[in-house]
């Protein structure tokens, strides 16, 4: 099969990831970690939260109106990690500095020279995952791998740079690689991990709802999935990589798979000569890209094929031929 060009992290969690680049807690004025003070415990009240009063005295006068009902609170957020403080204020300028510089190059080494600096800082990993981003945004999947792997230095749990790095991994490495089941080996070690961490480290802004979250959560656990699929694939083990798929597939919001991951999941059904399964998922596949793409001539091509072993016949068709990319 021909090798092709993976589709782009979603674009939510991009804009996550940037959102959370620019949420970093700021520099306090007194040039220390903002922290949360813990309320002062009221008047009359112990530190158990019990009245101080006798048994059977009441805590409101005879003449005085109940208190208003206090308002329900807030649903509470999934597990999640918020972005982190700056210590002081030459490390929050050199932060933003490196995070604003609009020359990527110029942006990677200024990152590098703050990480070497600041070597007590929580900012760098963050700082790589900023430059890892703008590298898969230009399709520089060499740099993207580079800049995950220093992320993981800073934050081994982080589920996007694991997601991300196990998509190149899996995506990139070629048969005839030296290194390639070591490749492999570690592609499904990263892409296993976020499945572990995604709920627990995903770092979010501090104005991210629980429905943004979730949705993230999915999108994570939907590529973390197909990447143990391409490897599983790759392999020839064909029944875990069906599985794989479709569990990507699941999680993934009605209209919003990958039709690359139809037409892999076709494959792995087609080696197991599942052809009736195979013909649905590559019809799948046509149906949801782009007209004319790559992804569209190929599983076209597999829907032909199949179509004459299962003996249907039927040509392969596109019902959305302007789904974009």
């Amino acid at each position: 099969m021909k090798k092709l060009i993976p589709p782009p992290v979603n674009i939510f969690i991009l804009s996550l990831m940037s959102a959370t680049l620019l949420s970093v807690c700021a520099w306090s004025q007194t040039g220390t970690d903002q922290t949360t003070q813990k309320p002062a415990v009221p008047t009359g009240v112990n530190a158990s939260g019990a009245s101080a009063q006798t048994a059977g005295q009441t805590t409101q006068p005879a003449n005085q109106a109940p208190a208003a009902a206090t308002a329900p609170a807030a649903p509470a957020l999934p597990p999640h990690k918020t972005p982190p403080a700056a210590k002081t204020a030459d490390e929050f300028a050199a932060y933003n500095a490196a995070a604003t510089n609009p020359d990527l190059a110029a942006a990677e080494k200024a990152t590098d020279d703050f990480a070497q600096k600041y070597t007590q800082s929580d900012l760098r990993g963050l700082l790589y995952s900023n430059i890892m981003r703008r590298y898969q945004q230009q399709n520089d999947s060499e740099k993207t791998l580079e800049m995950g792997r220093k992320v993981l230095t800073y934050e081994p749990s982080d589920p996007v740079a694991l997601v991300m790095t196990a998509t190149v991994l899996a995506e990139r490495t070629r048969e005839g690689d030296l290194d390639r089941e070591e490749r492999y080996d570690e592609a499904l070690k990263y892409a296993q991990r976020a499945l572990e961490t995604t709920k627990t480290d995903l770092m979010v802004p501090a104005n991210a709802t629980a429905e943004q979250i979730d949705s993230a959560e999915k999108v994570l656990e939907s590529m973390a999935h197909s990447a143990i699929g391409m490897v599983d694939l790759n392999r020839k083990n064909d029944p875990a990589a069906a599985q794989e798929f479709q569990q990507s597939i699941a999680l993934s919001s009605p209209g919003q798979v990958e039709p690359l991951t139809y037409l892999r999941l076709a494959l792995a059904q087609d080696h197991q000569k599942q052809y009736p399964q195979a013909l649905q998922s590559a019809n799948k596949a046509v149906e949801n890209s782009p007209a004319n793409s790559p992804v569209a001539m190929l599983a076209k091509q597999e829907v032909d094929r199949l179509s004459k072993l299962t003996g249907t016949g039927a040509p392969a068709t596109q019902a959305n031929p302007d789904t974009p990319k």
